[in-house]
This record gives structure tokens, sequence and C-alpha cells, in this order.
């Protein structure tokens, strides 16, 4: 934190430095100060600044981060799979953002268990630094239940009693802080079971198919009769490592024994449906707050396609009754994806004709002639947004049908396709019959030749390049 540094200047500075590291770097660094933690010789370190420096570049790596294992990362490994790294909105079941994690942990330390947790937490750092993997499991384990009837006590009396519900709140951050702790109680009281399923799983599960949904079916089983509370944690922690996490609904089916989603939806798995729902209908939420014309949806691609993805995924795996309370969910976030990105793209045709502006010349009617308006600059703002705008099509044409806007892109695509044959014709007569020859490449066909290789490819803009470059060479006369 900023207050470990006294210097402001100096923080600054040590700062960006970090954020700017090679992860390579950045990775060997958090390993040496999470040793130092575990081994207490962290004194006069800002080890708190540093974290918060380079985690950012740590979580931005695939895979499981390498580094020392501090106490509190083997805490957190059953609730692995829970952890995201922001919290968009309002509370999802099943999700931990990253930023939960230390305020819960400074609960459990300072406040629900002041006299037990440091020497938990100590022990634990003695095995990890002697390497004894008995002893540390066992005090690992014992760690961990022993905070997950401190945090579910604690929210149990929270439930009760106002005055403490809002103590709670205040040292956590936040009445959705606490919804996390609960999370995180329920995956600790079965901390065991899960990290023993983990080894059974791949690390990604690419596919969840029958032999994986059996190792889970099988554990989920065992948990529900021992203690059912908590045994949905074990499907929560699974579909964190699902490269398509709405594959959980087949461990919902199978418990379930029914496809429907009316019956699913009375269940407490019901909980492994709403955790998707309520993403989807977030996505949809951050889409249809952007302001048409003024924000660009091009950076918004990548989740549009998730909830695309999520929404297919969840007609494929489960029946949707009509009329049913999820399937006027799913229903109501393609309406509302429909009309958003329709408006967004209402400007397409108009901001696509500013950028590359041409003007009837001669007669009217079918003997008008389009040439390309030299004349005027191009405008750069709206050309990006032409840019922009192609390449959210472009990115999330896959899933048009999903969204509703299928007709929407063949109109644009047929637009596109059309102004853009007769414009780069238009330009190339244009630069041919030139008096004064510009000294370069105009940035309209400069433009052109882009839009040409996202729709055509990169033969054809090339084509079209080297016809710039010959018209730019001919005289007059020669024409």
């Amino acid at each position: 934190m900023l207050d470990e540094i006294s210097d402001a200047e100096k923080a600054s500075r040590l700062g960006s430095y970090l954020t700017s590291l090679p992860a390579g770097m950045a990775l060997k660094l958090l390993s040496g100060v999470e040793r130092a933690v575990v081994a207490g010789e962290e004194a006069g370190l800002p080890i708190e600044f540093i974290r918060q420096a380079v985690r950012p570049i740590a979580r931005s790596l695939e895979g499981r981060r390498p580094g020392y294992a501090t106490a509190q990362r083997r805490f957190c490994l059953p609730f692995e799979g829970l952890l995201v790294n922001l919290r968009t909105g309002r509370k999802i079941p099943g999700l931990v953002p990253r930023a939960s994690i230390n305020p819960v942990w400074e609960v459990l330390r300072a406040d629900l268990l002041p006299d037990t947790f440091p020497s938990l937490v100590e022990n634990v750092s003695r095995h990890i630094l002697h390497g004894d993997p008995e002893a540390l499991g066992a005090s690992l384990s014992v760690m961990r239940q022993s905070a997950a009837r401190a945090l579910l006590e604690a929210e149990a009396r929270a439930g009760s009693d106002p005055g403490y519900r809002e103590v709670l709140d205040r040292r956590l951050g936040g009445a959705q802080v606490r919804a996390d702790a609960v999370d995180i109680a329920h995956a600790l009281a079965i901390g065991d079971d899960i990290l023993a399923l983990s080894e059974k799983l791949p690390e990604t599960i690419e596919e969840f198919d029958e032999s994986c949904l059996r190792l889970v079916r099988e554990t989920y089983d065992r948990v529900y009769k021992e203690a059912p509370d908590h045994s949905l944690y074990i499907a929560f922690a699974v579909m964190g490592r699902m490269q398509q996490p709405w594959q959980i609904m087949r461990l919902a089916r199978s418990i379930a024994r029914q496809n429907s989603d009316l019956l699913i939806a009375r269940t407490d798995l019901a909980a492994l449906g709403e955790r998707l729902l309520i993403q989807s209908e977030d996505i949809c939420a951050q889409v249809c707050a952007l302001r048409p014309g003024v924000t660009s949806l091009e950076p918004m691609a990548e989740e549009v396609m998730r909830l695309a993805n999520i929404s297919k995924g969840f007609r494929e795996e489960i029946d949707l009754v009509r009329y049913g309370a999820w399937e006027k969910r799913v229903f109501a976030v393609r309406q509302k994806m429909s009309t958003a990105i329709g408006d967004h793209l209402a400007r397409f045709e108009r901001d696509l004709h500013g950028a590359l502006p041409l003007q009837q010349a001669g007669a009217f009617g079918k003997a008008a002639i389009s040439r390309a308006d030299l004349s005027k600059r191009m405008s750069l703002e709206k050309a990006e947004k032409v840019r922009a705008s192609f390449r959210f099509m472009l990115a999330t044409w896959a899933r048009a049908d999903v969204l509703g806007v299928s007709q929407i892109y063949r109109d644009l695509r047929h637009i596109l396709d059309t102004y853009l044959a007769l414009y780069t014709e238009a330009l190339i007569t244009e630069l041919r019959l030139a008096a004064t020859k510009p000294e370069m490449e105009p940035p309209a066909a400069a433009f052109a030749a882009e839009l040409l290789e996202l729709l055509e490819g990169e033969e054809a803009a090339a084509l079209f390049r080297r016809r710039v470059q010959v018209a730019l060479r001919e005289t007059v006369g020669a024409a």
C-alpha cells in the first residue's frame, strides 16, 4: 500500500517500474516476496505495495501461477475455482472476486479467530519451509475447517443481529464481501474433497465428458450425504475450471434426472443456472449502458461472445420450458442485446459515407457519375467508428443468430460491399485523372484497403493498393 512508502514520488516511481516488469521477472519477484513472508523476513519491505503492483501481471498469465506458496495461497486452494479478477456488478452465486480475499483473511485474523488464526498461519508457514507435506496437509485442514466454522457462525449471527451485521459489513467492506465470505466458507468446509477431486481432473476441462461427469458425480453424492449444505460447491469449484462452464448443467441433469429447467430450477442446483444467467444479464447491462455513437462496442466483443456462448450452450444443455422463468430471462437478454447492438450500428452507413465521401457529378438519375471527393480530408473520427463497428461485427458474426442481429449484420455487410466497390473504382478513376497528383497514397485509399482486407482478404487489398500506385504514376495525357 502507499502508506508503506513515505515518499509519494518514490512510491509512484516504484509502482511504474514494477508494473512494467516482464512477466518472468515479475513472477520471480513475487515468489521472493512471498518466500520472505513465509520465513518472517519481510521487515522493512513494502510487501503489500509490491504484491498489488505485480499481481495483475501474474493474473494475466494462462494456467496455474508459479511462485512460492504462502500460507494464504495454500489456504485459498479449495476455492480457487470460484475466483474472478473483477466484480462486475451484483453478487453472483459461486463467484468470489480476488479483492475479497484479503478482507476475509484480516477479519479471520483480527476479529473472528484472534487467538488461534495467527498460530494456525504460523504452523502452516513452518511446514511449508520445512517441506513436510503430511504435517502441512493436516495443518491446512484444521485451518480451513476453523475458518469455515467461524465465517458461517458470523453469518448466522449477522442474520439475526442487525448491529453485528453492520459492524461485520464495515470490517469486510460491504454486504457483497460478506456474501463472498459465505461462499469461501462453504468451499473451505469441504476443502479436502475439492482438492482430492481436482487432482483427478484436468487443470483445464476442455470438454465435460462422461468420465469427468462420473468423477464429479461420485464426489458430489458422497459430500451430499455427509455435508449437504456444502455439496453445491463441488460443482462451483469444477465450473471454474471449464472452458465451457454451461456444461456443468450436465451434472444438474444427472442429479435431478431431468432435462427440463422447470424441475432443476426448483432444486439447490438452480444456483448453477443462476450463475450463468446472471453473468449473461450483467454483460447485457454493460452493453446497454454504452452510449450509441459515443462509445465503441469493439472492446466488448469478447464479453458479448461469452454471453452468446453461454446462451447457446445453456439452451443445448437443458430444455427450457416455454414461458418458464429461465426461458423468459434468456429471451429478454436476446431482445435487449439485439436492440442495443442495432442502436450502435445504426450510424454505420452514415459514418462510412463520411469516412469515404463520394460526390455526384454530371446529370442526375441513371447518367449521374459518382466521384471520390478528394477535396475533403478523410474524417479520422468516422473512419475509426466504421473500423470499430466492423471489427465488432466480424468478432461476433458466428453468434449473430443468438444475439438476434443476423439480419442487421447481413444488411450492413451488403451496404459495405456495395459502397466499397463503388468507392474504390471512383477513387482509382479520380487519381488517374487528377491534374495534380498527391505526393503519397491518400489516407482514404489506405482506409479503403484496410476495409477490403477485412472483407475479402489480403490478396484483394494488395491488388487495390497496386492499382492505386499505378494510378498515381499515370499522367492526364496517358489517361
